[in-house]
């Protein structure tokens, strides 16, 4: 079994953004689902990650999809 963890929290930590900022540079989600999806209690669809990599982008971080994500086999 394969399974795709959410690595915001760890790659926010890093880079040294707060959950709160990010919630305020993504366009069309709530801050409290990035700061739910940081905290890993929700998942996000595609839509809401790319939103999130669009923030990113916007506000000078090269982010992919490979700093967000986990895949581990199971």
């Amino acid at each position: 079994m394969t399974r795709i963890d959410i690595q915001l929290k760890p790659y926010l930590e890093q880079i040294g953004v707060t959950a709160y900022t990010l919630g305020k540079w993504v366009v069309g989600v709530s801050p409290q689902t990035i700061y739910a999806i940081a905290n890993g209690s929700r998942r996000p669809s595609l839509e809401v990650l790319e939103a999130i990599l669009e923030a990113f982008h916007n506000n000078g971080f090269e982010t992919s999809l490979n700093d967000l994500l986990v895949i581990r086999s199971e």
